[in-house]
């Protein structure tokens, strides 16, 4: 069964193997079906039994007692209407910014990012490589009128976003193609070599519709990437006469959160 929404999948009868020692473990598919209810219903909301379970293609009897075990558990409630069509609650929140606070890339990242705002005046994100999926992890906001909207957990995709294309200039061909949903999407490894060389990568529209992005590859101590830092803007002000110094300051950037500072 294929599912939309590829977080860890977990299996009562399969067998994964789990960190240095290779404990091998069951796995409980009732949590798997959960958290794929928790994202559906993140990426739909609100939304209601039917639907969900042909989205998930769940069966509507497993997909009733899911929904009211996470709704017992309070990690979903009903958004008013008869039938229930189900959102989620507040809890999520309170799990995602313990997430948020709790991490110390997005702490450094901050005054960074409101730096780069300033010397732009353009919209200014974090993004993370997972699950093949750029998350966004902060968000500094333009201050023009009209600016880039990001928010907290918006979801990117890592072949033609300019935070991906950045990651994947400094992975191997095997590595990207594994982290990748759209592999025929991937650009050339010449193309991911240039990136790589002048040390910014450039995307427009894969962000928001109408947007330019610029984007530097945060890098670990051994020189793998951990991130990216990005400037969006609409792209009747991200122009190209603007790449080469954004990208200077994307790198200048990228450097500051890197694993030698």
């Amino acid at each position: 069964m294929h599912h939309k929404y590829p977080y860890v999948i977990l299996c009562i009868n399969s067998v994964s193997t789990i960190g240095v020692s290779q404990i091998s473990v069951k796995t409980i598919s009732g949590l798997t079906r959960g958290l794929h209810v928790i994202e559906a219903i993140a990426a739909h909301q609100p939304i209601g039994l039917t639907a969900l379970a042909r989205l998930l293609d769940i069966d509507k009897s497993a997909m009733q007692r899911t929904l009211a075990t996470l709704h017992e558990a309070q990690w979903i409630r009903p958004a008013g209407d008869a039938p229930p069509r189900w959102e989620l609650s507040t809890r999520c929140v309170v799990v995602a910014g313990q997430v948020y606070n709790g991490s110390s890339l997005t702490a450094r990242a901050q005054p960074v990012m409101t730096e780069l705002r300033n010397a732009t005046g353009e919209s200014v994100h974090l993004a993370v490589a997972e699950n093949k999926h750029m998350i966004v992890l902060g968000v500094v906001d333009g201050n023009q009128m009209v600016r880039t909207a990001l928010k907290v957990g918006q979801v990117h995709a890592p072949e033609t976003s300019a935070s991906g294309r950045v990651i994947h200039a400094y992975l191997t061909q095997q590595e990207r193609e594994n982290g990748s949903s759209e592999p025929h999407l991937l650009l050339s490894p010449e193309e991911y070599q240039e990136i790589r060389s002048r040390g910014w990568s450039v995307s427009a529209g894969a962000v928001q519709q109408g947007s330019t992005s610029l984007a530097a590859a945060i890098l670990d101590v051994s020189g793998s990437p951990i991130g990216a830092v990005v400037i969006s803007g609409p792209e009747t002000r991200v122009t190209e006469d603007h790449f080469a110094h954004y990208g200077e300051l994307l790198r200048t950037a990228a450097d500051q959160l890197g694993g030698t500072h």
